[in-house]
C-alpha cells in the first residue's frame, strides 16, 4: 500500500451537524463497497476517504442551494421586466 493510500485510510474525528429537523437522520456513505452509517450529533472516527466524500457532498449541497436561490431571484427579475 502506498503512503497516499495509507493517508486516505487514516482515521479522523468528525461530528455531523444535527438540528432535530432537516438534519436529524443518520448519514449513509459508501465508497468502493466500504459502507458507513454515521449518527448525526455524535463524535465518531472514520477513514479520511469517507470524510473527503462528506466534504464533497456538503460543497455540492451548498452549490445547489446557491443556484436554486439565484434562479429564484433571476425569475423575479425577468417577471418584473415583463410587467413594466
Amino acid at each position: 500500500m502506498t503512503k497516499k493510500n495509507n493517508d486516505l485510510n487514516e482515521l479522523v474525528t468528525i461530528k455531523l451537524f444535527k438540528d432535530g429537523e432537516k438534519y436529524n437522520d443518520d448519514v449513509f456513505v459508501s465508497v468502493n463497497g466500504n459502507n458507513y452509517q454515521i449518527k448525526r450529533g455524535e463524535t465518531v472516527q472514520v477513514p479520511m476517504f469517507i470524510k473527503l466524500q462528506l466534504d464533497k457532498a456538503e460543497e455540492q449541497r451548498k452549490k445547489a442551494e446557491y443556484y436554486r436561490d439565484e434562479g429564484w431571484k433571476q425569475s423575479l427579475i425577468i417577471q418584473e421586466g415583463k410587467n413594466q
